[in-house]
């Protein structure tokens, strides 16, 4: 369990000159009176890999001395203006120049192994103004920084770089005052700045970032919109291995959407952009990552569904001690499931899967070439829907239960194969395609609660064959065990119209993927 304190800042930066001075600030909504003032001097050495992996990916790591808040910072984004900052007290039993061990491993996925090592020493003499309500309450602070930076240069020492800049956090204050600060800071000449942190400014052209596939929509071949969607997806793993290893909710979920997005779109386009034989092997290590956090999923996901379905049974009597009979059985596959987890984010397997699918990306933005036409991407379309259709068909026409779970669940993965595979080529046709996915959500819900009824019904039935429990408890889970069963009866007949509407809205006629009309020449 993480010993770090997570605190969410909100923060802008600004360009100011050496003479440049702050206007006032007093008059602002909710703020009573003038100011506090003081001042401070701060102190970071900061850290990152010999490839800076840390800085590209948006993320500092520093140690610092001074101020309210000394020790280890681990800043990670979380959206505009927004980051997460998880702070570590200093260990006196290390040396002080060591990174804590929990740091380390929390960013395992972004420096794939690679050693952290201070990279710049920031100096700060900061003029504080502080933002107070009626209370004493501390809405916001504003601040200017007098910054000198000293990087290491090889073989010539250090090079020592100085600014002035100011930057505006928002504490207990809301967004009005938030944007009222900005506009009287604006007002007044002062200009946001480009620089997302100190130690980006300090590294300067250092900092050349890993190859992106340019962000444009308009005019966009499928070869560079599904490179900038396997780019995205691939961070987008990243950013939820991070909440993995921190426990928090639904980041198991998001890695396995994020990985399964991935190997959606190179099952489908794939041999379009790369070899074969590489892609596959791609394929094969993304299913495998999916499967090793399967078990942590599923036990949140049932024990969830269990205990909220044996909530709204009131027929069942003795319900809490069947409660206790849930929480007992997932807590036992929960202490298991999430160390097998952790293993395999911590292996030398996820790693090269990560290394592998960077070298991907940069071969195929290299290559300059590749990728289907908007024809193949209509054909693939038209596949896969003929794929989703057939199977739907199937399940339809089974004659036990047990074919029909395992049809329907055939049905459900293609159908999920086929959705990822119009997301990511959304912006050829925007319009069209949200429509497709609005529709596609309805046909998933259905797919996806009979999946969760059919897995439910296998825990229910492993809790009963369990010895050693009351009776009362077993007779709770029968009757759960039955509405399970009547969950999945009545789905079914909703299958075959949820794929009928969706299989419309999501046809490449109706996308007009590879039509002419409104649809540049294919590439």
């Amino acid at each position: 369990m993480s010993t770090a304190t997570s605190v969410s800042e909100v923060e802008r930066k600004y360009e100011a000159g050496s003479e440049q001075q702050i206007p006032s600030l007093s008059g602002l909504p909710g703020v009573d009176g003038e100011p506090r003032r003081d001042t401070v001097q701060l102190s970071a050495l900061y850290y990152d890999t010999g490839e800076l992996l840390l800085l590209r990916a948006g993320i500092t790591l520093r140690r610092r001395e001074g101020g309210d808040d000394a020790g280890w910072h681990l800043k990670i984004p979380a959206g505009a203006d927004e980051r997460t900052e998880l702070q570590l007290a200093p260990d006196a039993e290390l040396p002080e120049t060591e990174v804590p061990r929990e740091f380390a491993e929390l960013l395992t996925a972004v420096t794939r192994g690679a050693a952290l090592n201070p990279v710049a020493l920031i100096s700060t003499d900061r003029e504080r103004q502080r933002l107070v309500d009626a209370a004493g309450t501390t809405l916001a602070e504003v601040v200017s920084d007098v910054v000198i930076a000293a990087v290491p240069e090889k073989g010539t020492g250090s090079d020592e770089r100085v600014w002035r800049e100011i930057e505006v956090e928002l504490a207990a204050g809301d967004r009005n005052l938030f944007d009222a600060i900005d506009s009287r800071l604006t007002d007044a000449g002062i200009a946001r700045s480009d620089a997302p942190s100190k130690l980006r400014r300090a590294l300067g052209d250092a900092v050349t970032g890993t190859p992106r596939p340019a962000r444009r929509t308009k005019g966009s071949t499928p070869r560079t919109l599904l490179l900038e969607y396997l780019a995205a997806q691939k961070d987008s793993l990243v950013t939820a291995d991070l909440g993995v290893r921190r426990d928090l909710e639904e980041s198991v979920h998001d890695l396995r959407v994020s990985a399964r997005r991935i190997r959606s779109v190179l099952q489908v386009y794939g041999s379009s952009l790369r070899d074969q034989e590489t892609v596959d092997e791609l394929i094969v290590e993304l299913r495998w990552v999916g499967q090793a956090l399967g078990s942590a999923r599923d036990t949140e996901v049932q024990w969830s569904r269990l205990v909220d379905r044996l909530g709204g049974a009131e027929e069942i009597p003795d319900r809490e001690v069947v409660r206790a009979r849930l929480d007992e059985y997932f807590s036992g596959l929960a202490a298991t499931a999430r160390p097998a987890a952790l293993a395999a984010l911590n292996s030398r397997r996820y790693l090269d899967l990560l290394a592998g699918l960077d070298t991907f990306l940069v071969a195929v933005e290299a290559s300059g070439d590749g990728g289907p036409s908007k024809k193949a991407v209509a054909k693939s379309l038209r596949t896969l829907s003929k794929s989703v259709h057939k199977r739907v068909r199937k399940a339809a026409s089974a004659t036990t239960r047990a074919e029909r779970d395992a049809r329907t669940h055939r049905a459900r993965k293609r159908a999920k194969r086929m959705r990822y595979a119009i997301e990511a080529t959304r912006s050829l046709t925007p319009k069209a395609s949200d429509r497709a996915q609005t529709k596609f959500k309805g046909f998933q819900d259905v797919l996806g609660e009979y999946q969760d009824a059919v897995v439910a019904r296998d825990h229910i039935l492993a809790m009963v064959a369990e010895d050693q429990h009351s009776a009362e408890s077993s007779l709770g889970l029968g009757m759960l065990l039955q509405r399970e069963l009547d969950r999945g009866d009545t789905l079914t007949p909703l299958v075959k119209p949820e794929w009928k509407t969706a299989r419309k809205a999501a046809s490449p006629k109706s996308l007009e993927v590879g039509h002419s009309r409104g649809v540049p020449p294919t590439a």
